[in-house]
């Protein structure tokens, strides 16, 4: 069997020309505002996670592939410490989507002033004030952009090498997450439902999946030998969800809340031209997948950034309406268009203004607050850092020689990796944790007969673990009624001491996935 990558015939007309130079201002002008905000914001707790990740390389983890943690490596050797060092992958990440996105208006048949709506109109969601962090969903998202991008370039030119580029995207991408592959199963079967079945029938795309599919298996083999914790992963993961204010309708609400007011429009007619335009008639395949994904994400608990990849691409079909609208409108009907979307553009304006305050200067915050959005106005002031300090206070009381035999375990991943991150810079004893990735690193020697547990109030992760230990001494409450839950509010110092059995005994009892909640 031979292996064709030479274009073929157009599968539609040639597109107009690609506004490339101003989807790149748009999206550099529009990631500059946020890089203004994202800049501001303290390290994340998944940031300080994936930076203890980083000090221990691996070809897969409990919650992720090694790609991020290798990246916030990188970032924290070239610049230790630096949130912007760290924080400029996933921006420039951001620049990418927001061209993807404009690409695939382009492919559409958009014209070259509605590619530059629709690379504003994903920049400028809600959804990507949320991940300029270093986070793994930037990353997966690009990747599964990148993808949909590629087969709907597939679609109009018939070039096959487009479908070996989707296949070495997807292998890279599963070195950050697996959702690639709910996204793979539902093209696939979007594919036999709307077509082109002819994909399926051509070698290179499965040379791409064969790539893929090498490129997953040292994290397979990983996962193998550590009992599938990806799999406890996803239950904890959707066991969260479940127990989250909404449920099910809630992720269905999330979803459409994150695409923001011109995403929400450009959204909708993005699907209606999927479902009736004759001329996306070629790429109903991107209805059908995203249909499918909502889906399986709602029924299985999910989160709803899990469909965020497919986003873009719906963006650039509601690009390609929205211009053909503008052309064959008639007078009354384009000044009612023009007036609904320069609202929307206005209304996109002033939350992006709003959101662009955050995080507060702490002098402003006077009055805690506990709405869903309250964490973000403080989320940029010292409050892992207050955490850090306190544990340093309690580790210094010790006796000196008391001291050198102790070691830090905490109740939740992000607690462990702030102190394994400040732990660098201050005097805190190495840090570990029950949870998440942190348990699969392993207990405190058991050498360490004395242990600070850093925890939340009165939880059952925190009863299980003091009562192996024989005298148990509360140290220190973290009480900040303007702080955070877990970091410096609702927080517990024990130093526990005369363990009833040695850690590496009880160690694989104590361990869980489920993120204990603050309370």
């Amino acid at each position: 069997m031979t292996l064709t990558i030479t274009p073929e015939s157009e599968a539609t007309a040639a597109p107009p020309q690609f506004a490339w130079r101003g989807v790149l201002l748009v999206s550099g002008l529009i990631t500059l505002v946020w890089s203004i905000s994202a800049f501001r914001f303290q390290l994340a707790g998944d940031e300080l996670y994936y930076l203890a990740c980083g000090r221990r390389l691996a070809v897969s983890y409990v919650d992720n592939g090694p790609l991020i943690p290798l990246i916030a490596r990188l970032a924290d050797v070239v610049a230790p410490g630096s949130v912007i060092a760290l924080r400029i992958p996933g921006l420039l990440l951001l620049i990418a989507v927001s061209v993807l996105t404009a690409a695939v208006a382009y492919e559409c048949g958009a014209r070259e002033r509605f590619q530059l709506l629709a690379a504003a109109v994903y920049a400028a969601s809600p959804f990507i004030f949320a991940y300029t962090v270093l986070d793994s969903v930037a990353i997966d998202v690009a990747f599964q952009a990148l993808i949909i991008w590629l087969l709907v370039r597939w679609l109009r030119t018939r070039r096959d090498r487009l479908l070996v580029a989707a296949g070495v995207a997807a292998a890279i991408d599963v070195q950050d997450k697996w959702l690639v592959l709910m996204l793979g199963a539902c093209v696939g079967v979007a594919m036999l439902v709307a077509g082109p079945r002819e994909i399926l029938r051509r070698p290179a795309l499965w040379l791409g999946l064969l790539i893929m599919a090498a490129a997953m298996t040292p994290a397979l083999l990983w996962q193998a030998s550590h009992d599938w914790p990806q799999l406890a992963t996803n239950a904890a993961i959707a066991h969260e969800t479940a127990q989250s204010d909404g449920g099910q309708w809630g992720t269905v609400i999330a979803i459409l809340v994150v695409t923001g007011f011109l995403g929400g429009g450009l959204g909708v007619l993005g699907l209606y031209g999927l479902a009736r335009d004759p001329k996306l008639r070629p790429y109903r395949f991107v209805l059908v997948a995203a249909l499918l994904m909502v889906v399986l994400v709602v029924a299985s608990h999910g989160r709803s950034y899990y469909v965020a990849g497919i986003i873009p691409a719906i963006f650039g079909a509601g690009a390609m309406i929205l211009s053909g609208l503008f052309d064959t409108a008639g007078p009354r009907p384009a000044a009612v268009l023009r007036r609904v979307f320069t609202g929307l553009t206005v209304l996109t304006a002033v939350l992006m203004a709003a959101l662009a305050t955050f995080p507060y200067p702490k002098s402003w915050i006077d009055v805690p607050n506990t709405s869903k959005l309250g964490f973000l106005q403080h989320y940029g002031n010292d409050d892992w850092a207050d955490l850090a300090d306190a544990v340093e206070r309690v580790a210094a009381g010790l006796p000196p020689e008391e001291r050198a035999a102790t070691a830090v375990v905490a109740e939740a991943y992000n607690e462990a990796g702030a102190l394994d991150h400040y732990g660098k810079f201050q005097s805190i004893p190495p840090a570990y944790s029950p949870n998440r990735g942190f348990a699969v690193w392993g207990p405190p020697p058991d050498s360490a007969t004395t242990i600070l547990w850093v925890g939340y109030n009165d939880s059952p992760e925190q009863r299980a673990f003091l009562a192996n230990f024989g005298q148990k001494t509360q140290a220190l409450q973290m009480i900040d009624e303007l702080g955070i839950a877990g970091q410096n509010h609702h927080v517990n110092i024990w130093i526990l001491r005369e363990p009833l059995v040695p850690l590496s005994v009880a160690w694989p009892k104590l361990t869980y996935m489920i993120v204990p909640p603050a309370s």
